[in-house]
């Protein structure tokens, strides 16, 4: 499954209320960065608080990924393709094969969704975020 993925920086969810007047929408699943911050990572700026880290909408039918970024955004670069597979190591093939001549974004991580979510600008200039959609192993605490 391929999603887009919509990027700003800092007006995330002024661009969700305005798709949301022209389209007919769902409801908005939104993640500040203010509600989470993973281990080990430092707290954000403040005015990354109120910033969008992830949320989800369906635009006429389709489901899209929203964001703001903490890095600059240039207009007109701000859609990102987000290809979700089953398994880490399929992500893995298709993220090593996006690279072949393009830039990583971010290199291949575990988050708390996903054993591999990684981003790459292809040999096009096409900007591809990677999932999985393999959900990383909790060790438990003993």
């Amino acid at each position: 499954m391929i999603t887009p993925y919509l990027v700003f920086s800092g007006d995330c969810k002024d661009a969700m209320d305005f798709y949301r007047s022209v389209f007919p929408c769902g409801e908005p699943r939104i993640l500040n960065y203010g509600d989470y911050m993973p281990e080990g990572s430092k707290t954000p700026p403040e005015l990354l608080r109120t910033w969008v880290m992830h949320a989800e909408m369906t635009v006429c039918g389709t489901n899209i990924w929203f964001a703001d970024e903490a890095m600059d955004v240039t207009r007109g670069d701000s859609v990102r393709l987000t290809a979700t597979v089953s398994t880490g190591k399929e992500a893995a093939s298709i993220f090593n094969a996006l690279c072949e001549g393009g830039k990583v974004t971010l290199p291949a991580t575990e988050t708390f969704y996903s054993v591999f979510h990684a981003a790459v600008t292809d040999k096009f200039g096409v900007n591809w975020n990677v999932v999985a959609e393999e959900a990383p192993k909790r060790e438990e605490t003993r």
